[in-house]
C-alpha cells in the first residue's frame, strides 16, 4: 500500500519557501567552513610583508578623515557609545565607524572599517543627571537613538560608556588583504565636519572637492572579503574564541541543500497532481 501525499496550495508556499532559503543556509555553512579552514593556518603577518588573502596584522592607526570621540572629544577611527541608566545594562547603542589607515614599518593599508566587527576597550565613561545640559554636539548624538531619546526626555539618570578607537593607537584587524584600488570606491565621499553632529559635507571623489588619489593612496587594502564576510577590529590582540563564528551555522551545508531538494520534490509532485486533475 503506497502513500500518495496530496499537495496543497499552503504545502507548495512552504515548499517554494524552501528551496528559496535552502540557497543562502548553504551559503552560511560553506563560509563557516572557509572560515575554520582559515583560521587554522592563521598566523600574525607583519603589514610590510604584504600578504593576500585572509590575514592578522597589527598597527597603529591613522586617520583618513577627521572624527572626534563624543565623551572624550579625541580624534579617532570610530566609536561605539553605550546609553544606560546606573546599575543596568546598555539601553541604546550609538555607533559611528569609518574607513581609516593602518601603518606599520612605513607600510600603510587601507582598512574598510564600517564593515567590519569592533571589539574595542572603554576609552571614557561619563555620569549624566536629568537635569545636566549636554554639548549641542552629544545632545544631538543622543537624538539618533529613539531609546536614548525617550530615556532622555523622562528625566532619567544615565551612563555613557564610549568605546573609541583612538588614532594612533595600536589596532589588531583580521580580514582578507589585497592589493589595488578596490572597484566598490563610493563616487562621493561623505565626510562630518565635527564627529558628532549632523552636519555633513558630501564631495565628489572623482575631480571636484576631493582628490580621488590622495584618498586611495594605499596600495594594500583589508575589508570583508566579500564572500567570507568577516573583518574583526581591535584594540587589543584576538582571542581565537571569539573570532571563529558558532558552529550551529555550519549545518546549514547539510540543511541547506536538504530544503532546497525536498521543496522541489514537493513542487514536483504538485505539477503531477496538476496533470492528472486536469486528465479526469
Amino acid at each position: 500500500m503506497g502513500f500518495d501525499m496530496q499537495p496543497t496550495f499552503a504545502g507548495a508556499a512552504f515548499a517554494a519557501a524552501a528551496v528559496a532559503g535552502g540557497a543562502p543556509l548553504f551559503s552560511e555553512g560553506l563560509r563557516v567552513l572557509r572560515l575554520a579552514r582559515g583560521f587554522a593556518q592563521l598566523a600574525e603577518a607583519r603589514l610590510g610583508e604584504g600578504p593576500s588573502g585572509l590575514v592578522r596584522t597589527r598597527g597603529r592607526v591613522a586617520l583618513a578623515s577627521p572624527q572626534f570621540g563624543p565623551l572624550s572629544g579625541k580624534p579617532c577611527a570610530g566609536f561605539r557609545l553605550e546609553v544606560a541608566i546606573a546599575g543596568h545594562g546598555p539601553t541604546a547603542v550609538i555607533e559611528q565607524r569609518r574607513v581609516f589607515r593602518l601603518t606599520e614599518g612605513g607600510a600603510t593599508a587601507q582598512v574598510l572599517g564600517h564593515r567590519g566587527r569592533w571589539s574595542v576597550s572603554v576609552s571614557a565613561r561619563r555620569e549624566v543627571a536629568s537635569k545636566d545640559p549636554l554639548p549641542t554636539g552629544l545632545e544631538a548624538l543622543l537624538a539618533r537613538s529613539p531609546e536614548a531619546r525617550w530615556l532622555r526626555r523622562a528625566g532619567a539618570n544615565l551612563v555613557l560608556t564610549e568605546r573609541a578607537l583612538m588614532a594612533g593607537s595600536e589596532c589588531h584587524v583580521v580580514g582578507q588583504m589585497r592589493r589595488g584600488y578596490p572597484l566598490e570606491w563610493p563616487a562621493e565621499i561623505e565626510r562630518l565636519k565635527t564627529g558628532t553632529d549632523d552636519v555633513a559635507e558630501v564631495a565628489s571623489a572623482g575631480g571636484t572637492g576631493v582628490d580621488r588619489r590622495l584618498d586611495v593612496e594605499p596600495e594594500l587594502w583589508i575589508d570583508d572579503g566579500g564572500h567570507l564576510d568577516f573583518l574583526w577590529i581591535s584594540d587589543r590582540a584576538p582571542d581565537p574564541r571569539e573570532l571563529a563564528p558558532p558552529w550551529i551555522r555550519a549545518v546549514g551545508l547539510v540543511l541547506g541543500p536538504a530544503l532546497s531538494l525536498g521543496g522541489l520534490l514537493y513542487l514536483a509532485n504538485a505539477v503531477d497532481f496538476l496533470h492528472s486533475v486536469r486528465r479526469i
